[in-house]
């Protein structure tokens, strides 16, 4: 669960959309979009039948930081560390690239036109529904509904429907474009964890 919602978390929150008309446009609009803002903060919570979790996820380019009452995760675009309640350890990790361009569907988003087919599925007054659909079929996310509010062009919830055919619902709110955060955001924090917290290194 830990893995699926890092990923869904990722995929879902680097998706920052500016006005469009058809589902290319749009992603085109959500890569140039993205790598322009620079550091953004959201509040999320995400549900399914097994699980509710809250939290807030920060992000620039492809660092990123969740805290949720569960677990804690850094990435720094080469370490990632990981601490959970349940362990009471942090893992430090490095990633193979191979890897992160397998499981950060940020990643899967910048290369939106030879990974996901985009159809946009319908457009009123207030949002746009898009839907994203893997061209591989084995990869942990086969499908996402977006839904993205048109007057401020951000997601407001969005549906994925996973490879074992459970469904993740994430809502996002209180973003923050632009946010001022120091520059060790995305590195291991030690105060945000118990003092004492062993790290194992599994580089």
């Amino acid at each position: 669960m830990r893995k699926n919602l890092i990923i869904f978390v990722i995929f879902l929150f680097a998706t920052i959309l500016a006005k469009a008309q058809t589902a290319n446009t749009i992603m085109r609009d959500v890569v140039n979009t993205y790598t322009t803002a620079k550091i953004i903060s959201a509040d999320f919570e995400m549900t399914s039948s097994q699980f509710n979790v809250k939290g807030n996820i920060v992000m620039n380019g492809n660092n990123f930081r969740i805290l949720t009452d569960d677990f804690k995760c850094w990435y720094d675009g080469k370490n990632e560390w990981l601490y959970t309640n349940i362990t009471g350890e942090v893992n430090l990790l490095e990633p193979a690239r191979e890897e992160m361009e397998a499981n950060n569907p940020y990643l899967a988003v910048m290369r939106y036109n030879t990974r996901y087919r985009a159809v946009l599925k319908s457009s009123t007054n207030l949002n746009y529904v898009v839907e994203l659909i893997s061209r591989n079929p084995y990869v942990d996310m086969t499908k996402v509904i977006l839904t993205i509010n048109k007057k401020n062009n951000q997601i407001m919830e969005a549906v994925a429907t996973m490879i074992d055919d459970t469904k993740q619902t994430i809502k996002f709110s209180n973003y923050v474009m632009n946010a001022n955060m120091p520059a060790n955001t995305f590195v291991f924090d030690s105060k945000m964890v118990p003092s004492g917290t062993p790290i194992i290194d599994l580089r």
